[in-house]
């Protein structure tokens, strides 16, 4: 919103004209006053003439308008800019409409777009001004730009692995922090790479039925897989993804959580309770036992005695006792080490087995 400082050789001559008909006044008068775009006529930087529409993107009726200098409804910060392109413009150096932001009269911050060029006006050098509200579209761009700039920090900065990457061959694009802490790659190593180059599935058909899943539903979620890193190490992972749209291409934004140490922790205590029902097991029979075991002893002792020269009730006495000793030791087991036995099967090391210090697999 300024003039020119030089004539533009094609400016355009708005000059009231007795020889213009009537008819051409009429239209060009029409035309401005209901432009659905904002038009005003400048001299020596102030206004001489706005439509209806410039009134309502600014507020301001004409008569408050006319004789104040244009670039005072020019935000502060955007004085300096406006003046410089609108003089290129006049200039004809610029041709693109160029974007300010100008104070509504009653204090709010509009986006405008706006382009000049120069006329005659009523026998003087002039400008006229095209201006377009653009004041939704800005407020939607910095929005967007926001909404992206809060996502790109909670990508980056999220404890569990988040990647995107292409739906097809899963080819890498985005991977965040997490993600190459957790499996030790490097970013060059993973941007452009398939997951299936770099062997993170354990399980390739399990990738497959999960991505033919994306492909149907748009969504995965916590499907519990197995993901290898790059020492080769097994991780236990949830993992859920979503088909967008990114670059122009499908893509999955796929969000991991490990629970490797959730997972060895169920197991240790799916075998704690494992072992726990087997001594509960293994106490009772063995309580079942001595009762019979003890009886056999008085009969064994009875038999002794009246022939005590019988070296065969002898050794039968000693291998009850001695059962009755691994009974004892069976009913008292808290923790315990294996050994090898027959086809590379385990047994417990009765011999090796804790009989005083808490249960602990």
């Amino acid at each position: 919103m300024t003039d020119q400082s030089k004539p533009n050789t094609g400016s355009i001559d708005l000059t009231p004209d007795a020889d213009r008909p009537d008819l051409e006044r009429h239209f060009v008068r029409q035309l401005f006053l209901n432009s659905p775009i904002g038009i005003y006529i400048t001299q020596n930087g102030r206004f001489r003439f706005v439509n209806p529409e410039f009134e309502r993107i600014t507020g301001y009726p004409e008569s408050e308008l006319k004789g104040i200098k244009s670039l005072a409804l020019v935000h502060p910060d955007d004085r300096e800019k406006v003046k410089q392109r609108a003089i290129q413009m006049l200039k004809g150096v610029r041709s693109n409409p160029y974007t300010a932001r100008i104070v509504h009269k009653d204090g709010e911050i509009r986006h405008i777009l706006e382009a000049i060029c120069s006329i005659n006006y009523k026998g003087e050098r002039s400008a006229l001004g095209y201006f377009l509200d653009n004041t939704e579209q800005e407020l939607t761009k910095e929005a967007l730009h926001k909404s992206q700039e809060k996502f790109l920090k909670a990508f980056r900065s999220s404890p569990d692995w988040m990647i995107i990457s292409t739906l097809d061959d899963g080819v890498y694009l985005e991977v965040n922090q997490a993600f190459l802490q957790t499996t030790g790659f490097t970013t060059q190593e993973v941007i452009g790479k398939s997951s299936t180059e770099l062997g993170i599935w354990v399980d390739p058909i399990e990738r497959d039925e999960l991505h033919e899943i994306l492909k149907t539903s748009g969504k995965v979620c916590n499907a519990e897989v197995r993901f290898r890193n790059k020492s080769g190490e097994v991780l236990h992972v949830l993992w859920s993804a979503e088909v967008i749209e990114y670059g122009g291409q499908e893509c999955i934004i796929a969000i991991t959580r490990d629970i490797t140490d959730r997972k060895l922790a169920q197991q240790e205590q799916l075998q704690r309770e494992k072992l726990q029902g087997v001594l509960e097991m293994a106490g009772a029979a063995c309580h079942e036992m001595n009762q019979p075991l003890q009886n056999i002893v008085f009969m064994l002792d009875e038999l002794i005695e009246e022939n005590q020269n019988s070296e065969t009730c002898k050794l039968i006495k000693s291998q009850v006792q001695r059962i009755r000793s691994i009974t004892t030791k069976l009913e008292n087991i808290t923790t315990y080490e294996t050994k090898e036995y027959i086809q590379g099967s385990k047994i417990i090391d009765i011999d090796k087995a804790s009989l005083q210090c808490p249960l602990d697999t």
